[in-house]
């Protein structure tokens, strides 16, 4: 096996970002990898010295999105925040993360479903994980008797879907800010969920 130089972790990194926005823009199954070496102006043969497949692209793109997210997440889920702070907190980095990489999360919520095999089975490992993190936020919020009595995992679902469908909907149109939806939709999240005083 070839060691990896920067050079070729560089031009992975652009064949990903070429290959993301076409996902993006035509779907991932109206994409071939003649069209992403033509968007980067390379010979469809030079992509597959770097990937051997378009579904290795997508499980990499895929993939990437969900580990940064969670670790984008994860000093706010280790924190000694309440529940409901938390919880809010949470919920504007996900809205944040989602929407600064906004190609990537469009494909990730067309593609994760229809994916196979062991690429997908770990990919939908690693989404269960993040949403059951989210989900003992939740339980602990109802321990401590300042969020609903819903199932935690069915909360938690409907709180992430929110979060991931901002994507098919957000634009500066909405006039509002990154920091502004994360803040609005942070806010719907812990109203939604806290229990009546």
């Amino acid at each position: 096996m070839r060691p990896i130089t920067e050079s070729t972790r560089s031009r992975r990194e652009e064949i990903l970002q070429g290959a993301k926005q076409l996902f993006a823009e035509r779907g991932f199954r109206e994409t071939n990898l003649n069209d992403v070496a033509i968007r980067l102006g390379l010979r469809r043969q030079a992509i597959y010295h770097y990937f051997e497949t378009k579904d290795e692209i997508l499980f990499e793109l895929i993939e990437g999105a969900g580990h940064a997210l969670a670790r984008a997440a994860q000093p706010v889920l280790d924190s000694d925040l309440t529940p409901v702070e938390k919880l809010r907190e949470v919920v504007k980095v996900h809205v944040r993360h989602v929407l600064n990489d906004a190609d990537v999360f469009r494909v990730q919520v067309n593609e994760i479903n229809k994916m196979t095999g062991d690429r997908g089975d770990t990919i939908r490992r690693n989404q269960s994980a993040y949403v059951h993190r989210v989900a003992e936020v939740i339980a602990d919020g109802q321990k401590d008797g300042s969020l609903v009595e819903v199932p935690p995992v069915a909360q938690a679902l409907v709180i992430i879907g929110m979060c991931q469908w901002v994507v098919f909907w957000y634009s500066s149109a909405a006039q509002l800010s990154i920091e502004e939806m994360a803040n609005y939709i942070a806010q719907l999240a812990v109203n939604g969920t806290r229990r009546p005083d």
